[in-house]
C-alpha cells in the first residue's frame, strides 16, 4: 500500500468519524477497518493477538491504557521505531477508536 493511498484511507476514516460524531464511548464500528488501514493488523491481527512472538497481544487490554500508550508513541515519549511511525499521523479520535476496538476483542 502506498503512503498516499494509506493517508487517503486514514483521511476518509477521520472524515467518517467526524461526520458520525464518534467520540470516546462504546461505539467501535469502523475499528476493524481503521486497524487494517493504519497497518495495525500486520502485527496485532484483527483480533488483537500478536502475529508473531515479538508482537504483543493487546486484545482485552484496558482501552484507556492503550489510548494513553498510543498517544505516548505518537508524541515520541514512548519509543518503538515501528509504533512511533505507525501512529504518527493518527488523530486522537482514531487512537481512541483503535484502543476501544482492540479492548473489545
Amino acid at each position: 500500500m502506498t503512503a498516499s493511498y494509506r493517508f487517503t484511507l486514514v483521511g476518509l476514516a477521520v472524515a467518517t468519524l467526524a461526520l458520525t460524531g464518534c467520540t470516546r464511548g462504546s461505539d467501535i464500528s469502523g475499528g476493524a477497518a481503521l486497524a487494517a488501514e493504519a497497518g495495525c493488523v500486520a502485527c496485532h491481527g484483527t483480533n488483537g493477538r500478536g502475529t508473531g512472538p515479538t508482537f504483543p497481544n493487546i486484545n482485552g487490554q484496558h482501552a484507556s491504557y492503550m489510548y494513553d500508550q498510543l498517544k505516548r508513541y505518537r508524541s515520541g515519549e514512548r519509543v518503538n521505531i515501528i509504533m512511533n511511525e505507525q501512529v504518527r499521523h493518527l488523530s486522537n479520535a482514531e487512537l481512541d477508536l483503535l484502543a476501544r476496538f482492540y479492548a473489545a476483542q
